[in-house]
């Protein structure tokens, strides 16, 4: 019994299984624009995420970012440069962003997302600038691992708050 233990215990661990690792990419956003705007096409799987930074100082700026694929969409709320600390480091107001993060979920991400950075001044859109995010396929090479086909219909994102259709 022992010998059959350990005979499984060996084998697991010989099989081969390539998983990656997940990876948060950082798009920033600037006053010369995103930095990149196109993420690299080989950067990103299923699983991974973007966040994107609002370092745009110009006075009273602020940034929508909105993802879209084949009708489904995803939007930020409105980013802004530097949000209000109290003594402690907390946020003074907790509707304040600086940072939307997005994960690309199921296999319903993978392909060419469309991105647009929407810059306004005083809430009127003063410049719309545009990138893209490509998602590529997690292959995993021992055939147990698959996606869930069927990915929540609504992403809650973590630190946004917003909601988006995958």
């Amino acid at each position: 019994m022992r010998s059959l233990a350990i005979a499984i215990g060996l084998l697991l661990l010989a099989a081969p299984v390539a998983a990656h690792e997940l990876v948060i990419y950082t798009v920033i956003v600037n006053d010369e624009g995103p930095q990149p705007a196109d993420v690299p096409e080989d950067a990103l799987k299923v699983g991974d995420s973007v966040w994107f930074w609002m370092k745009d100082s110009t006075e009273n700026m602020s940034l929508v970012v909105e993802l879209s694929k084949d009708g489904a969409s995803a939007r930020s709320p409105t980013l802004i440069y530097e949000c209000a600390l109290d003594e402690n480091g907390t946020l003074i107001d907790e509707n304040c962003k600086n940072r939307f993060e997005f994960t690309f979920n199921g296999n319903a991400s993978i392909g060419l997302w469309n991105v647009s950075y929407m810059k306004s001044i005083n809430g009127s859109v003063t410049e719309t600038l545009y990138g893209s995010v490509t998602i590529n396929e997690d292959v995993h090479l021992d055939g147990n691992h698959t996606h869930d086909e069927d990915a929540q219909s609504v992403t809650q994102n973590q630190d946004s708050g917003a909601e988006s259709t995958t």
